[in-house]
């Protein structure tokens, strides 16, 4: 998802304005569209022909496994791309990707975005930037479920999900809208231990429950992450 911050000098505004003038573009091609929560954009099988860009709403992104299980790959909203296998000429998207509220996307043939970029070296480099992002959050995640316990793997889950769509601001932090099965989807380990790790966290005053929604400030959670690392270390 685009940041909000100043990158080199080009405000996150005037990226935007870049990205919505390419996506505009009549040579692109491009095909806005509406879709219905629960609607597929795409399946793992699905022939990667299109990018897709987020006007409004929110879409996750899945990998699926055996026996139809998935693991929640991504939460994204408002001004976020995906379906970049699309770039990068894979055969299929290798992942599902469904809307869970109502959504405005659109939908790019990957060949036109690739031809016009080369015409627009500035919202090339801010493409490139993003991407290059997307794919720096998706190693750590994958060293996160190899070097990282349970525990602060779901850590770092709920401080990146609180970036996301999924996400509103709720007194001095957010509300984040998610289901334990979600959650559990997301760092690779069963639904039962989730719920066990957010109620040692509810009793540590690091966070409070709802009905499939979770109340935190992201700044302490990091705060006990850097804590804890800290005593692991002395140890």
């Amino acid at each position: 998802m685009m940041s909000n911050s100043v990158q080199n000098g080009q405000p996150a505004q005037v990226a935007t304005s870049l990205l919505n003038e390419l996506i505009a573009n009549p040579a692109l091609g491009a095909r806005r569209m509406s879709v219905a929560p629960g609607t597929f954009l795409y399946e793992p099988e699905t022939v990667a022909n299109n990018l897709y860009f987020i006007h409004r709403g929110q879409i996750r992104t899945y990998h699926v496994g055996h026996d139809n299980y998935g693991r929640l790959i991504d939460i994204l909203g408002p001004e976020a791309w995906f379906g970049e296998a699309a770039l990068a000429k894979q055969a299929s998207y290798g992942e599902q990707a469904i809307a869970v509220v109502p959504s405005v996307v659109s939908e790019i043939p990957a060949e036109r975005f690739l031809n016009l970029l080369v015409q627009q070296p500035r919202t090339a480099v801010e493409v490139y930037r993003q991407l290059a992002a997307k794919l720096t959050v998706a190693r750590e995640d994958a060293a996160g479920l190899v070097f990282d316990d349970c525990h602060s793997r779901l850590l770092k889950a709920l401080v990146r999900f609180s970036r996301s769509a999924a996400a509103s601001p709720h007194g001095d932090g957010v509300v984040l809208r998610i289901t334990h099965e979600q959650l559990a989807q997301a760092i690779g380990v069963a639904r039962e231990t989730v719920s066990l790790a957010l109620t040692q966290l509810r009793q540590q005053n690091l966070l409070r429950t709802g009905r499939n929604q979770l109340m935190f400030n992201p700044d302490a959670l990091r705060n006990f992450t850097r804590v804890q690392r800290k005593h692991a270390q002395a140890g």
